[in-house]
């Protein structure tokens, strides 16, 4: 048994995502690329596979909190969130990252603190009526970086984020992500602290 932190896959179907509803009311061709979750909505930004006219987009706006064409083929959709959505918000993980495998089946990754936080997390997620698959559990070395925490802090250092004169805030550098402030502060934090540790024995 792990005591943690650790990072987890988890496939979670017959997810109530919000946005997979409209795009099937709609009979709109599209994937879901990335998921910024909030505390009380959660930010989508789908792949059409066609155009959208005016009227399909109206009709999106209106049954919808919040709607911007990012191209010809990619939308940035807000909805109120879903109940897994908002239980990923509140509860004791970090969420690394979000794929949408297929319609209502989406593959999260997470930090996790420790086991029971796990345990209690998953038993909450079938509370709520979806199907969950433990695909991996990796436990971290405390000296080691995870692959997403490499991925930031490489993006951040690209973007100007460690400069004299900060090209990038972390509200900005988070929106590029996808991910809360709050989060990106925390993976920072956490990477950081590995980082100087790493240099610090190494002297």
């Amino acid at each position: 048994m792990l005591k943690g932190p650790f990072e987890v896959s988890l496939l979670i179907e017959n997810h109530p995502c919000e946005i997979m509803k409209l795009i099937s009311l709609f009979n709109i061709k599209a994937n879901v690329e990335n998921v910024k979750l909030r505390e009380s909505v959660t930010d989508h930004i789908v792949n059409l596979e066609g155009k959208m006219d005016e009227e399909e987009f109206f009709k999106l706006k209106n049954s919808s909190l919040k709607v911007l064409r990012l191209s010809d083929n990619k939308l940035w959709i807000r909805t109120n969130g879903c109940s897994v959505c908002k239980l990923l918000y509140s509860s004791d993980v970090i969420v690394e990252k979000v794929k949408v495998v297929r319609e209502k089946t989406l593959l999260y990754t997470l930090l996790v603190p420790n086991n029971s936080s796990l345990k209690d997390f998953l038993n909450r997620l079938a509370n709520e009526g979806v199907k969950v698959t433990v695909l991996n559990i990796n436990e971290i070395n405390e000296d080691q970086l995870t692959e997403r925490q490499m991925e930031i802090l490489q993006l951040a250092y690209k973007l100007g984020y460690f400069d004299d004169d900060r090209k990038i805030t972390l509200s900005e550098l988070a929106e590029k992500l996808g991910i809360s402030v709050p989060t990106l502060d925390e993976i920072l934090r956490r990477a950081l602290k590995k980082v100087v540790k790493y240099y610090i024995n190494k002297k």
